[in-house]
């Protein structure tokens, strides 16, 4: 009697490589497929299929960054048996209604609360190598404003602080910035930052909306490095920036570059509980 399911993993970077590795050592079968280098029976033998995060960066093709070519996502729903699972991160709602219809249960994994907290880690992580290898300076001393207290800001700004930075927390909300207070970060409303934007080194965007604009960038110092680690729309105004002479990083998806593994094996931990009835050993 089966008493685990089969997992199928569906193109990805290198986190899903360390994924499907780490599922084969709980003792669960699993196998990775690219595009060109699947038969239509493999989707037969899985009960679970793992999309990456995001699940498309076009719209139209499945995010597969290694593969030598694109996988169609009208190829993947015709391929997935009815009434399969489908694990990925940040849906495109039209492809969830899709999958749906055809009574496949969809989990967006990146939604998960315990699979964000545990990303800001190797998050805020990547963000100090960013400083360490890009300033001429050490973080000690460093005027650093973060923007935006939530997950990864609030880890971010506290790593920070330890490291010796003048760490300044700019938020909209009263409890965030209450918050960054009771934490020891000096604290600054969003709607007066322009005002002392130029007193920071570097300031580090973690809002997934304009905030860096126009109003804020001509009043950076020249050498302030910005770095936006915010998914699309992103707050920063990269043309503004670039406009101004002002160096700026866009940092996305860090997790999966600078600590793979790590990332992988929270999304893997993630999946696995959300499946956990169909997981668990009978």
């Amino acid at each position: 009697m089966k008493t685990k399911p089969n997992f199928m993993i569906i193109g990805g970077d290198c986190r899903f490589s360390y994924m499907q590795k780490i599922l084969q050592d709980k003792g669960y079968e699993s196998q990775r497929i690219y595009p060109g280098e699947y038969r239509a029976d493999d989707f037969d033998k899985a009960d679970i299929f793992i999309l990456p995060v995001p699940v498309s960066r076009d719209n139209v093709n499945i995010n597969a960054p290694l593969a030598g070519e694109s996988f169609y996502f009208g190829d993947l729903i015709r391929l997935l048996p009815e009434g399969c699972a489908v694990a990925g991160g940040l849906w495109n709602e039209l492809w969830r209604e899709k999958m749906e219809k055809k009574n496949i249960r969809v989990f967006d994994y990146y939604k998960n609360e315990e699979l964000a907290k545990k990303n800001a880690i190797p998050t805020a992580e990547g963000v100090i190598g960013i400083l360490i290898n890009t300033l001429p300076v050490t973080i000690h001393s460093l005027r650093c404003a973060v923007t935006g207290y939530g997950k990864c800001g609030s880890e971010l700004c506290r790593r920070l602080l330890a490291l010796g930075a003048d760490v300044t927390a700019v938020a909209r909300s009263d409890k965030n910035l209450q918050d960054a207070e009771r934490d020891g970060m000096k604290t600054c409303r969003l709607a007066d930052f322009r005002e002392i934007a130029g007193e920071f080194d570097t300031v580090v965007n973690t809002v997934p909306s304009r905030i860096i604009d126009a109003s804020v960038i001509p009043k950076l110092k020249k050498d302030c490095i910005l770095i936006e680690i915010a998914s699309a729309p992103f707050g920063i105004d990269f043309d503004c920036a670039s406009r101004y002479g002002i160096t700026a990083v866009k940092a996305g998806s860090l997790p999966g570059r600078i600590s793979p593994q790590t990332a992988g094996e929270i999304i893997c931990d993630t999946v696995l509980s959300y499946y956990g009835s169909d997981t668990d050993d009978h």
